[in-house]
């Protein structure tokens, strides 16, 4: 049986990851929903900044 409805859109998430006393980070995830994006996000905090906080934002539509 083949799925029905649109495919799902790869799209644009800003991470902007934030550390004390230093300037916020900024990178660009691309991932089909905020829920994949977010968990990136989170892996790469926990591996790179253990003491660092994170926001997702959308930026849109890509491919």
């Amino acid at each position: 049986m083949s799925k029905r409805g649109r495919p799902p859109v790869m799209k644009a998430w800003r991470v902007r990851i934030s550390q004390p006393d230093e300037e916020p980070l900024e990178f660009t995830i691309f991932a089909r929903t905020r829920e994949k994006a977010e968990e990136m996000a989170r892996f790469m905090v926990k591996q790179s900044f253990p003491f660092a906080s994170y926001t997702v934002k959308k930026i849109g539509r890509v491919l």
